[in-house]
Parts: structure tokens; sequence; C-alpha cells
């Protein structure tokens, strides 16, 4: 069994965060996982692997020598970055010490994260997927991105870890009148586009009203399970953004049967089909977005259709299964 070291940045809750549990219970049942990331301060033994979380402002102070560290006491045999930037230097400088497999993974445009720092971070990017054994990406247009750099390296492609056996199971579901979007108060996820879009046919659909969910908007931040309650009686959702990974709030949604009508970025295409499980439009464009939604508040037969074939294409491809089969692949090739 492999001893794998995963490395990344993501703020981790032990005593919140509920779906790691059946993520790394899984996990290692093919590999022994150890997890550098941030947090509160502590080292916990527990779902068969072992968490080292750091305060997220000494972070980059403490990661070097702790993953270290644990490469030499731990025997590690695999290094996981969970990014390509700081991440994937770290990992780097650590596979030519220790002559470790390196992975690499994108989970999102490393380019958007700073657009001033653009070629900075561009430098940082190349520099890690040219020294990386493999690479991992979790949408198709950052496998393209990432193919400039390291054409000839072993490509995996599959999503983030999201725990939807629970939406997945729900029998409890409706389609009232309200078209939802769930996400935070933040110009990239393009509220505006959407609230003018609502504008412009709100006259005709008297009915329907428009449900903002997330940080700094209406509805406030709720807790998972109360998100899922808004979303399993929505009639659609909604996601308008200017620039996205592979959404999980789209899967989720799509887990519960709701077609979804989203901005044709990043990863989102990875998920929709156009007219086919849902309904995609030009980033900006509020009147094309506006005509998806006419069409589909016309039609709950076809709301219907597409909600189900989007399930279908969730339990294919994305159930927790898919993607603890396609992990344990990609670690033990």
């Amino acid at each position: 069994m492999k001893q794998v070291l995963f490395i990344g940045v993501t703020k981790y809750n032990l005593e919140k965060d509920f779906h790691l549990r059946e993520k790394f219970e899984d996990l290692s049942q093919g590999i022994k996982p150890y997890i550098l990331a941030k947090g509160k301060l502590s080292h916990k033994k527990i779902w068969g692997a072992e968490f080292y979380l750091l305060p997220p402002l000494f972070f980059w102070v403490l990661a070097p020598e702790i993953a270290l560290l644990l490469c030499l006491t731990k025997k590690i045999d695999v290094i996981v970055c969970q990014g390509p930037l700081l991440e994937g230097l770290l990992g780097t400088i650590l596979k030519r010490i220790l002559k470790k497999e390196l992975i690499v993974e994108i989970h999102g445009d490393w380019e958007q994260r700073l657009p001033a720092l653009k070629k900075v971070l561009t430098f940082f990017a190349k520099f890690s997927l040219k020294n990386a054994d493999k690479i991992r990406g979790v949408a198709n247009y950052l496998i393209i991105k990432a193919k400039r750099f390291a054409p000839n390296k072993p490509y995996f492609i599959f999503p983030t870890f999201t725990d939807l056996n629970d939406f997945l199971e729900e029998k409890d579901i409706r389609f009232d009148n309200y078209i939802l979007f769930v996400g935070r108060a933040n110009r990239v996820k393009g509220i505006k586009y959407l609230t003018e879009a609502f504008s412009l046919i709100e006259k005709d659909f008297p009915d329907f009203k428009l449900v903002l969910v997330g940080d700094g908007l209406p509805e406030g931040k709720l807790s998972l399970a109360e998100t899922k309650n808004k979303m399993k009686n929505c009639y659609c959702l909604v996601l308008p953004s200017i620039t996205e990974g592979l959404p999980r709030v789209i899967m989720e949604a799509m887990a519960l049967g709701k077609p979804v009508v989203a901005s044709r970025v990043g990863g989102i295409p990875d998920l929709i089909q156009d007219g086919q499980n849902g309904f995609l439009f030009e980033v900006g464009n509020s009147k094309e977005l506006a005509e998806k939604l006419r069409i589909l508040l016309n039609n709950k037969t076809l709301a219907v259709e597409m909600g189900k074939k989007g399930q279908e294409l969730i339990q294919s491809k994305f159930s927790n299964e898919k993607y603890i089969s396609n992990y344990l692949q990609m670690i033990n090739t």
C-alpha cells in the first residue's frame, strides 16, 4: 500500500467537514493518506488518514519543514500537490531532493486567481507541471491549458470529491415556482446578469420569484442541509458566472434532478449539454439567459426531462464510488 502525502491550501474543519470522512475512509482502503493543509493547529489520526493542520497565517512558514519530515519519517511514496503554484513548487523541491513521485492537480484556472500577477503565476504553474510525473485536472479546459507546458505527461481528468449520495437518494422533490442561485455576492459569479435576465421575463411569469442564497445575498449563507432543501424544491438552478472551474453546486442540483442554466465557461460544458440536461449561454449575455429561462419556465415537462438526464449523468460519472476508483487508479498506475 502506497504512502501518499497530500499538500494543499484547503482549510479543513474536521469537526464540521463530514464529507471528508467518506472520502478518506474509502481512499484508505487502497492507500495510506497523510494530509498537510490549513486549519486549526492539530495532528489527528482519523478516518484512516493522518491530518497535519497548520494555521493559515503560518502555513507557508511551517509547511516545507513538516512536509520534508513526513516524507522521511512516514516513507512517503507519492506526493500529491493540490495546486500547481506554491504547493507545486514545494512538491517539486521535495521530488528533486528525495526522488519521490509527484502528482500535480489543477482545480481551477491559476491565471484567474490574481490577474495582475498572471505572468508570475504562470511561471510557477509551468515549473510544477513540467516536473510532475502525473497531472490531474478537474475539467477538460484545465487539461488543455496544462498541455501547453507539459504535453507528454500522463493526464487524468475527474472532478473534486463531492459527496452526492445524499442528493441522489433524495425522494421528496418538487418543482416550485422559484429560480435559484447559490453562491457568494462576488462579481465573478455574474449575479447582475441573472437579475437583469429575470427583469426581462418576470412580467410574463408573475408566479415565479428569484431566490439568491449565499454570503451577502438576500437569503444569506445557509448550511448544506438548508441549501439542499432550497435546491430540491426549486424549478431550476442558474449559475451565471464569469469564471468557474467545475462547480459543485451544479452537480448537487443535477443530482437532485434539477435542470441547470449556466454560462458557457470553464468546466461547466463538461457537465451541461446545451438543450439536453440544461441550457448554456454566453458569459454576460443577459438576453440569451432570459430566453433560455423563458423556454424552461414555459415547459415543465422539458424541465423535468432535463433534470432526469442530468441526474443520470451524475450517477454514471460523478458518484463517490467513481471518484475513489479514479483516484486509486491514478495513484497506483
